[in-house]
C-alpha cells in the first residue's frame, strides 16, 4: 500500500510538469468524465491546468524537469562533477577557484542580454571532469561545462562565447522540445483507461510513471547521445553570439573557437553532437566589429582566464 501511495505522489509529481497541445481535446474530455474527488481526478485535473504546451511550463515546472535531467546527466560514469578529488589530477581548492570563475562568467552573461530568458532560480554553471570537449544546458538553466573544453579555449571571451551558446538553448527551450511527445500520448492514453474505472491499479501507475521517465530521459539523450537538431545549434549559435557581444566580450570569439575546432578536428564530444564546425561557420551570422573590448579590458580578463584555468 505505501509503494502504490509513493508511486501515485510520484506520478502526481510528473504530471504537475508535463504538458501537451496534442493532447488538449483528450485531457478536456478526461477532466469531464472523472470525479474531482478521486485521486484520479485529481491527477487529470493538476495535469490539464498546467497542460498543453511546453511553452506553458512555468519557470516553477521547467526547474523541476531541469533539474531531474541535471541529475541523470550527473549519475554518468563519463561524466563526474569535478570536485578535487585526487584520481581528477587537480586540487579541491584548484576546482573551487574554476567554477567559481566560470560561474562568474556565466552569471555575467546572464544577466547583460535583454534576449536572456530568466529562469525559475536563475543560471546555474558547473564544471564536469572529462577530458571530452563538450557542454550541457538542461531546461531551466543548469549548465555543465567540461574542463576538456575549457582546456581548449585560450581566452575568457571564448569562454563566454561557449557559455552564450548554452544559455541560448534554455531561453530557446531546446531541451523541452526534445521530449517525445509520442511518451506523453501514451501516459495519457493509460490515463484515460484509468478513468473508466475511477483508478489506475499497480501496473497502470507503473506504466505511467515508466512514461514519464521516458520523457526525462529524452533530454538527456538528446544533451549527450543525440544533440539537438542542426537547426537548434544554428539558432544558439546565433542567439549566443548576441548574448555574448552584449555582455562586452568580442562578438568574434565563438568564430575563432570554432574555426580552431575545424582546424584541430578530433571526435567525440560536441564533435559528434553538434553540425561541424564548418557547417556552424556557415551559418553563422556576421555581426561585425558590433562588440570589440578595449585593450585594458582584454588584459583583465586575460588575468583572470590563466588564473583561473592554467593552474
Amino acid at each position: 500500500m505505501k509503494l502504490l501511495l509513493l508511486r501515485r505522489g510520484v506520478l502526481a509529481a510528473l504530471l504537475a510538469s508535463f504538458g501537451l497541445v496534442a493532447c488538449a481535446e483528450f485531457m478536456n474530455s478526461l477532466e469531464e468524465s472523472t470525479d474531482e474527488n478521486t485521486a484520479l481526478g485529481s491527477l487529470v485535473r493538476g495535469a490539464n491546468r498546467l497542460r498543453k504546451s511546453f511553452q506553458d511550463l512555468d519557470p516553477s515546472e521547467e526547474h523541476y524537469i531541469g533539474r531531474s535531467v541535471a541529475a541523470q546527466i550527473l549519475v554518468l560514469p563519463e561524466y563526474p562533477l569535478a570536485d578535487g578529488s585526487k584520481a581528477q589530477g587537480i586540487s579541491k581548492a584548484d576546482i573551487e577557484k574554476l567554477d567559481a570563475y566560470v560561474n562568474r562568467v556565466g552569471q555575467g552573461l546572464s544577466i547583460a542580454c535583454d534576449e536572456v530568458r530568466q529562469t525559475f532560480l536563475g543560471y546555474r554553471f558547473g564544471v564536469l571532469e572529462s577530458k571530452e570537449i563538450n557542454a550541457f544546458a538542461a531546461p531551466g538553466g543548469t549548465i555543465f561545462v567540461t574542463r576538456g573544453l575549457i582546456e581548449r579555449t585560450e581566452s575568457e571571451d571564448e569562454l563566454a562565447a561557449v557559455l552564450a551558446h548554452e544559455i541560448a538553448h534554455v531561453t530557446l527551450r531546446h531541451g523541452l522540445a526534445a521530449i517525445q511527445k509520442s511518451n506523453l500520448i501514451e501516459a495519457f492514453k493509460y490515463l484515460g483507461q484509468g478513468a473508466a474505472q475511477a483508478t489506475l491499479d499497480e501496473q497502470q501507475l507503473q506504466e505511467v510513471t515508466g512514461l514519464f521517465d521516458d520523457s526525462v530521459q529524452d533530454v538527456v539523450a538528446s544533451l549527450v547521445k543525440n544533440g539537438f537538431s542542426k537547426e537548434a545549434e544554428y539558432e544558439a549559435d546565433a542567439l549566443g553570439q548576441r548574448i555574448a557581444a552584449a555582455s562586452g566580450y568580442d562578438a568574434g570569439s565563438l568564430r575563432r573557437f570554432l574555426q580552431r575546432l575545424g582546424k584541430d578536428g578530433g571526435s567525440g564530444g560536441l564533435m559528434s553532437t553538434h553540425p561541424a564546425p564548418a557547417e556552424r561557420l556557415e551559418n553563422l551570422p556576421d555581426i561585425g566589429s558590433s562588440s570589440v573590448p578595449k585593450p585594458a579590458a582584454i588584459e583583465a580578463r586575460d588575468q583572470r582566464f590563466r588564473a583561473a584555468t592554467r593552474s
